[in-house]
């Protein structure tokens, strides 16, 4: 009789080269164990110049801008250590990394997380995008790339994307979610025109990606290939979904980035590639002759004169592109958008509570005349005086604010001294401005480093103390909450 053989088991959970006692038939004997390597390795993506905030920008990167009291990179890096991740390649500029890099350090530490950041740098004249950057980290690693925005707060659980990943065997796999608006507003169908608006077209049969575009990128129309509406007759375009701009991203994805060394931008150029690449015939305008190829016995060639290698390429591409979404009902928002700024840091201080470090109010000289509403956040080392009021505003860090001051649906950067009798209504002010005395301001963003006089009215203005700055002008901000994303379906 043979004898039974058992197979020793070992906890994944034990550090990598720790040595491990198992017990077996012919005695005890010693395994080191050897971590797996990782499935996905994350990518934050935060070398982004803020185009769309360049007011908020002129002195601290866009990953550095305040949510809620919070540099906003902090919630996609919280992101990814809750999901059990171990080593993160952060993509920032060279003159940006200092400062991020001291943050996260301390931030990181807070939580007693055994977590490597690598920083990946590029440099601040170079032009380069998001394509550009996975080039540079995919020889770092040999697994699939998990490519993160760092103006992306979610709460979605990243097991449910990996698994449509998986069971799709998916070149590419994005996350979508409802476009954001206050629970109040969920009905109303009006949305805000400054809002930029995502065309998501998904197979209703298993959300494969067919068509993914947006505002800024259309100029009239969208044209889909009738070909591509014969194989795919149900597709469904979406107007009220969410790029989130996070991705999985497989090997295949980044050979075929490296053989398109044009492509240097995800959203815009990459994708598009992917979902053209998926489809198996690619067709042009003349569909006639396109069907007459397509049902001929002739052998392709790659030199007709009259229709460009483009057309017939994927028909000779030995692998079939996939690429997929995956849908979730979880909050989910990208801070990429001024007018939408201050709204979004009351959506994060409700919905991202926990994740939010605490600030020690020990520090702060607060008077106890003054009234700090229940949706009011308060920085370290800040100094209020009395009888002063704030209502669902965020007060950063070694903040003055003198007597009798007003202070509502404001976000208030670090180092701004406000002088009494302030009155501030749906403002940003931003890092070392100053407010004298008796000023009024509403609808206004007061840029770095700018003092506003005694005595001043602002309505819908932008003040701005360096004229390097360019195209800026006069502006409203919206603050109504009726505005919310139209939808169609086709």
């Amino acid at each position: 009789m043979s004898p039974t053989v058992i197979s020793p088991t070992i906890d994944d959970d034990r550090s990598d080269g720790e040595e491990t006692t198992v017990s077996g038939l012919s005695g005890n004997f010693r395994v080191r164990n050897r971590r797996r390597a990782p499935e996905f390795t994350p990518v934050v993506m935060a070398a982004g110049s803020g185009s769309q905030m360049f007011e908020l920008t002129s002195d601290t990167p866009k990953c550095m801008l305040p949510v809620a009291n919070t540099p906003m990179i902090w919630f996609s890096i919280h992101f990814l250590i809750s999901h059990k991740f171990e080593e993160i390649f952060v993509v920032v500029r060279r003159s940006a990394k200092e400062k991020i890099e001291q943050y996260l350090t301390g931030a990181v530490r807070k939580l007693s997380q055994d977590v490597h950041i690598e920083y990946v740098c590029i440099d601040d004249e170079a032009d380069l995008g998001t394509a550009d950057s996975l080039r540079i980290v995919s020889p770092k690693t040999k697994s699939d790339l998990l490519v993160i925005s760092s103006d992306l707060i979610t709460r979605v659980s990243l097991n449910d994307l990996a698994n449509v990943h998986r069971t799709n065997n998916a070149a590419l796999t994005a996350l979508i979610a409802p476009r954001y608006s206050p629970p109040n507003t969920e009905n109303k169908r009006k949305r805000n025109k400054k809002d930029d608006r995502d065309f998501i077209g998904l197979d209703p049969d298993d959300d494969r990606i067919l068509l993914i575009a947006n505002d800024k990128d259309i100029e009239e129309e969208i044209s889909i290939k009738r070909g591509q509406l014969t194989r795919f007759p149900h597709m469904r375009v979406h107007t009220n979904l969410l790029d989130s701009h996070l991705y999985l991203v497989s090997r295949t994805t980044l050979e075929i980035l490296n053989n398109h060394q044009d492509v240097s931008m995800m959203r815009c150029e990459l994708l598009p590639l992917l979902v053209r690449k998926q489809i198996k015939q690619i067709v042009n305008t003349d569909y006639t002759f396109f069907a007459d190829r397509l049902y001929s016995t002739k052998q392709d060639t790659d030199d007709d004169p009259i229709h460009p290698d483009e057309y017939f390429d994927i028909l000779n591409a030995p692998e079939c592109v996939g690429c997929y979404a995956h849908c979730t009902p979880q909050f989910t928002l990208r801070v990429n958008q001024l007018h939408n700024f201050i709204k979004y840091n009351k959506a994060v201080s409700e919905n991202m509570d926990d994740v939010i470090p605490k600030n020690d109010l020990s520090t702060c000289d607060i008077s106890k005349m003054t009234q700090i509403g229940k949706c009011s956040r308060v920085g370290n080392s800040v100094k209020i005086a009395e009888k002063c009021s704030f209502k669902r505003s965020f007060i950063g860090n070694r903040v003055e604010i003198g007597p009798h001051s007003k202070i509502v649906d404001c976000v208030i950067m670090d180092d701004v001294k406000i002088e009494d009798n302030v009155s501030l209504i749906n403002c940003i002010v931003c890092k070392n401005a100053v407010i004298k005395n008796k000023s009024s301001l509403k609808d206004t963003r007061v840029c770095y480093g700018f003092v506003v006089e005694s005595g001043s009215e602002f309505i819908g203005e932008s003040l701005v103390a360096d004229s390097d700055i360019p195209n800026m002008m006069s502006f409203s901000i919206s603050n109504s909450e009726n505005n919310s994303d139209a939808e169609f379906s086709k």
